[in-house]
């Protein structure tokens, strides 16, 4: 998936420096956090591209959408199973439902494509730090509005900031707002000035969206004095491009309506009227029939039914490939209290009875590379790869050498059967991946392999909402997920900080769900949160770190992530191309919303 020549992008060493610059203000989007982006793009084997792809040799019989909004003015989004329509609290376990458009709603203070590299300011103009790292300035656009008219200032920000600060049971709080916010004064209606407690040149990252979601800034209009963990916000006030229309439970549908009144209509100015999210069929055969007679624009498809409607002559489905930059991973609670999987030497054995070569070649949807480092293969994150060290610690299917530290650490009674301090050995594994999902698969090929070995293993798939209730309270031994994206490794590694481990039991509200902790880890990671991490000394740093990761493993990454989006071109065109990637094409990131800026009709009508 990685062979072809990836699209170049700014240096990441120049980009971060620029970014971590003192005295650097960001402009104009010339910035590129984190470089690292670069190459989103790869060979994989569901590429329809016009060498690859038949001829289009099938008329399209198109279908009659099941929305209340016309069809030729509407986007229609194929997305997950809703569970959660009238409420869009953000900082709270199921306050809102996921992949529902609430993207295209909110607004981001500054945008990180992984696609081009670039860094837009969007709420915010700029940032600045002074030459200590210890105070930060923020200006925020004057032309901004909330979308019921209010206009957005500096106050809703520092609202918003002191809302979640002292709040670690909020997702988004406590964290690094809690441990580096000391002050933030407003000397003007559109300025913030953060007093840091301590020196970070990284402290700006939390108000940038690079993935699904950035910083949520709230009008403080709507929310003072409402209480954060009950307030539902059912009909949300953002400022994005387009405003709830309505919440439909039975069809599972979100209506999204363009607001007339967009703050940002000269810099963004999209072309559906009308956005519809709604939960595809459970069954593939039927979803997959609703994408070829046209009733869903995006998704509703997986790469079985796209090869059928490739091979086929099939003449508007658009395929576009794109490296998600979170690897697949298995989440390993290392708290004492769940017995034998917080011996490391047990994560080791879990690491030899994976076969990532098996899972990437044949358990994921399309082939993808297995993964060592708890990162994305950007060629621009190779900059923190360390391969002595991983070969060190060679990552490899042995279950001859797992076999050998469980001998050791679990042994096997006189029944056969291995135990812990007394009690026989059962991993708890879960995974909010359906039954037919891939994360489930590489669950699945884990429990065969560790059976095989004399582990025991119950694997159960959770729905979204229960399963992130167990994930974040650890009531867990395996989870089957994704990695957390960080800009770079320090950032990551603060969040695995032994005092951001809860006790089982307790919410992590995102914050080291996997309850590691590592004193001689937590030294290093404070050190490097004052540093910037393409800094010489940093390095030395970085390796240590990285090297308490290999001997602790309090995650398995497994393998890399190749995400097809599938496209219908019978109503819109421009969508993001494997040749014209201008913007990440996945649905549910904050950046589809500028996708919607650059699609236009076609002038095709529904049928009556």
């Amino acid at each position: 998936m990685n062979d072809v020549p990836r699209p170049q992008f700014e240096n990441v060493s120049e980009v971060v420096r620029h970014q971590l610059s003192r005295r650097a203000v960001v402009g104009g989007g010339a910035a590129a956090v984190a470089g690292l982006l670069a190459a989103c793009s790869g060979s994989g084997s569901y590429s329809d591209k016009p060498a690859n792809k038949p001829a289009a040799t099938k008329s399209i019989q198109i279908g009659k959408a099941n929305i209340p909004v016309p069809r030729d003015q509407t986007v229609i989004v194929g997305q997950v199973e809703y569970t959660v329509f009238d409420s869009f609290n953000t900082m709270i376990p199921n306050g809102a439902p996921s992949g529902a458009g609430f993207e295209i709603c909110r607004e981001a203070m500054f945008y990180l494509s992984f696609a081009t590299g670039e860094l837009k300011p969007w709420l915010a103009t700029g940032y600045k730090y002074n030459d200590a790292h210890t105070e930060l300035t923020i200006d925020f656009d004057p032309k901004a509005k909330w979308n019921d008219g209010q206009p957005v200032t500096a106050n809703d920000f520092k609202f918003t900031v002191l809302l979640l600060k002292d709040r670690p049971e909020l997702f988004g709080g406590g964290g690094e707002l809690k441990e580096f916010v000391k002050d933030i004064q407003l000397p003007g209606q559109h300025t913030a000035v953060i007093t840091l407690t301590k020196a970070t040149p990284r402290f700006h990252y939390n108000f940038i969206a690079a993935i699904a979601a950035g910083f949520d800034m709230l009008p403080e209009h709507v929310w003072k004095g409402k209480d954060p963990t009950k307030f539902k916000d059912s009909t949300p006030v953002r400022t994005g491009p387009y405003k709830l229309k309505q919440a439909i439970r039975n069809q599972k549908m979100f209506v999204w309506e363009k607001n007339p009144d967009y703050w940002a209509k000269d810099k963004l100015d999209v072309g559906p009227r009308y956005v519809v999210f709604q939960s595809t069929s459970k069954q593939a055969d039927q979803a997959a029939l609703a994408f070829e007679r046209a009733e869903f624009d995006v998704g509703s498809i997986d790469e079985q039914h796209a090869k059928q409607l490739r091979n086929g002559g099939y003449p508007n489905l658009q395929t576009t490939q794109f490296h998600d930059p979170n690897p697949r991973v298995l989440w390993l609670n290392c708290d004492a209290s769940r017995g034998v999987i917080a011996e490391e030497k047990m994560r080791w054995a879990i690491n030899y009875c994976l076969d990532r070569e098996k899972i990437g070649k044949s358990i994921w949807p399309v082939e993808v590379p297995a993964a060592i480092y708890p990162w994305a293969d950007y060629p621009t994150n190779d900059q923190w790869k360390n391969d002595e060290l991983a070969a060190k610690y060679k990552f490899e299917f042995s279950p001859a050498k797992a076999t050998e530290l469980l001998d050791q650490i679990c042994p096997k009674n006189s029944a056969g059967k291995r135990t812990y301090q007394g009690k026989e050995v059962n991993l708890e594994i879960i995974t909010a991946s359906p039954v037919d999902g891939g994360e489930y698969a590489i669950a699945n090929v884990l429990k065969t392999d560790l059976a095989k070995v004399g582990v025991p293993a119950t694997l159960r798939s959770l729905s979204g909402s229960v399963h992130g209730e167990k994930f974040e309270r650890g009531e867990y031994d395996i989870d089957a997920n994704w990695a957390g994206f960080a800009f770079d490794p320090a950032q990551m590694y603060a969040d695995w900080e032994s005092t951001r481990a809860q006790p089982v039991g307790k919410n992590a509200a995102g914050k080291n769900k996997m309850r590691f902790r590592d004193p001689a880890f937590d030294q290093v990671s404070r050190k490097l949160a004052a540093m910037d991490p393409t800094s010489p000394e940093a390095k030395p740093l970085l390796d240590q770190a990285l090297e308490v990761y290999f001997q602790k493993l309090p995650l398995l990454p497994v393998i890399q992530t190749g995400y097809p989006s599938y496209f219908n071109t019978a109503f819109w065109t421009g969508w993001p191309t494997d040749d014209d990637l201008y913007e990440v094409p996945l649905n549910w990131w904050q950046h589809f919303v500028f996708v919607l800026g650059k699609i236009k009709p076609t002038g095709q009508k529904g049928p009556a």
